[in-house]
C-alpha cells in the first residue's frame, strides 16, 4: 500500500512539474543582463525615435531576444534597427518567423504584430556575452490631453533575467525640460527620477531590479511643445489619478498620514510666528493669509525691481540671483537692449547645434548702474559677435554665480536705499532696517499684486486693468517665478492684445512661452548646481493612457 502511494505522490509531482512548464513561456538561460539603457527622442507630433542597449551576459541557449510593445492602441511601432557589439547592423526583415533555428535568425530583425500589440525581435547569433542595440519608432507615445501633453509608459517589465541596472534619458532636439515645462514621475523599482544638466529627464535605478520590478514613466509637457500630437480621450490629471490609485499603499499612507498631521502642526507652528514682524518704531504686525488680501493691478513702487527686491526680503522671501537676472532680461527684450532666440552655434563644431543664446544691442544699454553692473558682467563673456551663449554661461557659472550673487546684493541694497527715501522702512534702535507702518501696507499690496498675477485671467480680478502695464507685470511675472502662469492668463483674458504684446518682445502669440522658457534656462545656467530635482512613482493604469509593457528577454 506504502509503495502505490509513494507511485501515485511521484506521479503527481512530475505532472505538477509538467504543467508548470506548459504553461510559462521557455527562456534562455543567460547568466544576467547586467544594464538596460534607454534613449528617448521625443518629436513635435507625439513620436518618439527610443534607442535601447542591452547588455546580456552568458547567453548559453534559445534562438532569439525580443521586445514586447503591448497596450499599443492608437499607436504604431516601425523602423526598427538592430546592432551587436561589433557594429554589424543586422537586415530587417519583413515578416518575422519564430519557429527558424539560431543559424537561420543570425544577424537579422523583425516586427511581430500580435493580438496584444507588437513584439520587436532579433536573432541571438551566436552564444556568450553581447551587447545589442535596438532603434524604433513609436508613433504616438505623447498625447495632447487638453491640459498638459504626456505619456505614461512602461520601459521595461518582465524579461527573461531582471536586469542589474537600468536607465533612461529623455530629450528633445533643440529643446530643454526643466520645471517650467516638463514634469517626470517613475515607479516600479528603487531609483530616482531628475532633469539632467543637458536639459533631459532622467531615469535611474540605485540597485538591482528583482523579478517583480518594472520602470514605468509619466511625463507631463507644456502643449505648446507637441502641437500635432494625437488627442487623448482623457485629461492628464485624471491620467495621473489612475496612476496613483492603481499604485496605492495603504500602509505606507497610514503612515505619511500620521507624519503630514505632526509636520502640519510644526508648520502652522511656524507659520504663526514666521508671519509676525517688527516695525522700526517696534510695534508687532501680522502678516495676513493670502486669502485674506485684496487683489489689486497696482504695479509695485512704479516698477522699481530693486525696492520690490528688497521689500521681499524684509518679508523674508527673498529672491535668488537667477530670478532677479530673469526679470531684468525680459525687461531687456521689450526695451530693445537684447534679443533672446535660439540659433545654431557654430563655434568649434562642424555640425553646428541649435542653443539659446542671448545677442547684445551695443547701440542701445542700460543707465540705471545696478542694470550696467549686469550687462558687464554678462556682455564680458560674450564671444566676438556679441553674443552670449548658454554654452558659455553653463562653462563659467561657477564664476558667475559669485558674481551674481554679490551683484544681487548690490540691487537690494539699492532697493533698501529707495525704501527709506520712501519711507517704507527706517532704521529702529538697534540699527536693523525694517519696514515702517507705511512699509507694511505696501507689503500687503505687493502680497495683493501676486495674487491679481495669478488670477487676472477671470474678468472680476481684472477690472480692465491697463493694457500697457502688461510689460511690468510679465517683468514681476518672472521675478515670482509665475511667468508662465501669467502669460497664459494674458492669452486667455485677451487674445487680441496678446498678439500685439507679443510683437512688442519679437514673437508671436505661440512662442512667447517659449521666450519666457528660453529666459529661465538661460538664467537658471548661471547656477552650477541646477541639475537634478524630483522624484516619484507610477504604476500601469488602463483607459486609453497607459503604454508598453508585455516582457521581453530571450527565448
Amino acid at each position: 500500500m506504502k509503495s502505490n502511494n509513494k507511485r501515485v505522490l511521484i506521479f503527481s509531482a512530475l505532472l505538477a512539474i509538467l504543467l508548470v512548464f506548459a504553461t510559462n513561456p521557455v527562456f534562455a538561460a543567460e547568466d544576467a543582463i547586467p544594464a538596460i539603457r534607454v534613449d528617448v527622442s521625443l518629436q513635435e507630433n507625439g513620436s518618439a525615435v527610443i534607442t535601447e542597449t542591452w547588455d546580456v551576459r552568458g547567453v548559453s541557449s534559445g534562438t532569439e531576444y525580443y521586445k514586447a510593445v503591448h497596450n499599443a492602441d492608437g499607436m504604431n511601432v516601425h523602423s526598427l534597427l538592430v546592432w551587436d557589439e561589433t557594429g554589424t547592423k543586422f537586415k530587417t526583415l519583413d515578416n518575422w518567423n519564430t519557429k527558424l533555428s539560431r543559424a537561420e535568425k543570425a544577424y537579422t530583425s523583425g516586427i511581430l504584430k500580435t493580438s496584444k500589440g507588437y513584439e520587436l525581435c532579433w536573432g541571438i547569433g551566436t552564444y556568450g556575452d553581447h551587447q545589442y542595440t535596438i532603434q524604433y519608432t513609436l508613433d504616438g507615445l505623447v498625447k495632447d490631453y487638453g491640459d498638459y501633453a504626456g505619456f505614461y509608459h512602461q520601459f521595461i517589465s518582465d524579461l527573461s533575467s531582471a536586469p542589474q541596472s537600468a536607465s533612461i534619458k529623455i530629450w528633445m532636439p533643440n529643446t530643454r525640460f526643466d520645471g517650467n515645462n516638463a514634469r517626470i514621475l517613475a515607479y516600479g523599482f528603487k531609483g530616482e527620477v531628475g532633469n539632467g544638466s543637458d536639459g533631459s529627464l532622467t531615469v535611474l535605478s540605485s540597485k538591482a531590479l528583482g523579478n517583480n520590478d518594472y520602470v514605468n514613466v509619466l511625463c507631463r509637457f507644456d502643449r505648446g511643445l507637441f502641437p500635432t500630437a494625437p488627442t487623448a480621450n482623457m485629461t492628464f490629471e485624471k491620467l495621473q489619478k489612475s496612476a496613483d490609485n492603481a499604485n496605492s499603499n495603504i500602509g505606507l499612507y497610514i503612515t505619511l498620514g500620521i507624519l503630514g498631521a505632526i509636520i502640519a502642526i510644526i508648520i502652522t507652528l511656524i507659520s504663526f510666528f514666521y508671519s509676525r514682524f517688527k516695525l522700526a518704531d517696534g510695534t508687532t504686525v501680522r502678516l495676513p493669509g493670502k486669502h485674506k488680501i485684496d487683489a489689486n493691478w497696482w504695479v509695485p513702487f512704479e516698477g522699481n525691481i530693486p525696492a520690490v527686491c528688497s521689500m521681499m526680503k524684509l518679508l523674508r522671501m527673498d529672491i535668488s540671483h537667477d530670478k532677479l537676472m530673469g526679470a531684468y532680461l525680459i525687461r531687456w527684450q521689450e526695451l530693445g537692449y537684447i534679443r533672446m532666440e535660439e540659433r545654431p552655434n557654430e563655434g568649434n563644431t562642424k555640425k553646428p547645434k541649435k542653443e539659446e543664446a542671448i545677442l547684445f544691442n551695443l547701440d542701445k544699454r542700460p543707465d540705471q548702474s545696478v542694470e550696467q553692473t549686469l550687462y558687464k558682467i554678462l556682455t564680458d563673456i560674450t564671444d566676438g559677435n556679441d553674443i552670449l551663449w548658454t554654452s558659455d554661461i553653463e562653462k563659467h557659472a561657477k564664476e558667475l554665480e559669485e558674481e551674481l550673487t554679490v551683484w544681487a546684493e548690490e540691487v537690494k541694497q539699492n532697493g533698501q536705499n529707495e525704501l527709506i527715501r520712501l519711507g517704507a522702512a527706517a532704521t529702529n534702535k538697534k540699527g536693523i532696517v525694517s519696514l515702517t507702518s507705511f512699509g507694511f501696507e505696501q507689503a500687503i499690496k505687493i502680497i495683493g499684486f501676486q495674487k491679481y498675477l495669478m488670477d487676472m485671467s477671470k474678468p472680476k480680478e481684472d477690472k480692465m486693468a491697463p493694457r500697457e502695464l502688461w510689460g511690468d507685470y510679465l517683468v514681476f511675472a518672472t521675478l515670482f517665478s509665475i511667468g508662465e502662469q501669467v502669460l497664459k492668463n494674458m492669452k486667455a483674458l485677451d487674445p487680441t492684445h496678446f498678439d500685439s504684446f507679443a510683437g512688442m518682445y519679437g514673437c508671436n502669440s505661440f512662442s512667447m512661452i517659449y521666450l519666457l522658457t528660453m529666459t529661465n534656462h538661460i538664467s537658471g545656467a548661471t547656477s552650477p548646481n541646477s541639475g537634478m530635482n524630483g522624484a516619484g512613482g507610477v504604476s500601469s493604469v488602463g483607459g486609453g493612457g497607459f503604454s508598453g509593457g508585455g516582457g521581453g528577454g530571450s527565448r
